[in-house]
């Protein structure tokens, strides 16, 4: 099973860091918006569906546009060579791609997300406006707790919201927003203003962390520049430190 990084965007965070993460001295928040693509003999999954086209609700909130299609293209991948994809949860940034609107983004595949994190969205702004289509084509898949989707495993996470999940795979946990800034991987008990339920988060924080130290794998989440050990460096490619972040493999 291969997993391949793709970095939808790079932007600063609107707020300051020691704001949104009291605690954690930096200036300029500068996140990633990264997607996971992998690809084993049970099918091709991408894991979130980043920022989005310009003129999109993120997009227009970060001040800039997502580029993913095209760097599946760079990896010989098309939207239609996509079988499911993975939300580990429903937040602006990572549902971008998920549809326009009207048409669903990845016309094959099956779009898998929590039961939780459905009923938490339904209704709101992002459902209307990126999930509903999905659900109106008949492509969305809801799960409850533990599954199995093209060979990888669902692990529930909860915290940063009621539904979060995130991707266990033999090469590297694909982590979403249980991390948002590497400092959580070395001090857990961090907390990001914008969690759901902040005690519930750092639980999940601790059970990842514990889960990648017993594989011995890296942990890949949404917005950190680089994979986690389960100690809190930073590992793998450099090319993704920079604003170019060219597609590379865990």
């Amino acid at each position: 099973m291969d997993v391949t990084v793709l970095c939808d965007a790079v932007a600063v965070f609107p707020e300051a860091v020691e704001v949104a993460l009291p605690g954690v001295g930096e200036e300029g928040w500068l996140l990633h918006f990264h997607s996971y693509l992998v690809v084993g003999e049970s099918g091709v999954v991408l894991v979130d569906a980043g920022v989005g086209p310009a003129g999109g609700e993120a997009a227009e909130w970060l001040g800039v546009s997502g580029r993913l299609p095209g760097l599946l293209g760079q990896v010989g991948v098309g939207v239609e060579d996509v079988d499911a994809v993975v939300l580990t949860h429903v937040h602006l940034d990572h549902v971008g791609w998920v549809s326009d609107g009207l048409r669903v983004g990845f016309p094959r595949a099956e779009y898998v997300v929590q039961r939780d994190e459905l009923e938490h969205v339904r209704g709101g702004t992002t459902y209307e406006r990126r999930i509903r289509p999905v659900v109106e084509a008949g492509q969305l898949r809801v799960v409850d707790g533990t599954a199995i989707v093209r060979g990888a495993r669902l692990m529930p996470t909860p915290g940063h919201t009621p539904g979060h999940q995130a991707v266990v795979t033999e090469r590297a946990i694909l982590g979403g927003d249980v991390f948002v800034h590497a400092a959580q991987a070395r001090r857990p008990e961090l907390t990001y203003v914008y969690e759901r339920d902040p005690a519930r988060a750092v639980t999940s924080r601790r059970e990842v962390l514990a889960l990648a130290a017993a594989m011995g794998v890296p942990i890949a989440a949404a917005h950190p520049p680089a994979a986690l050990s389960p100690t809190g460096e930073l590992v793998g490619s450099t090319d993704n430190a920079d604003d170019v972040c060219r597609p590379y493999k865990l």
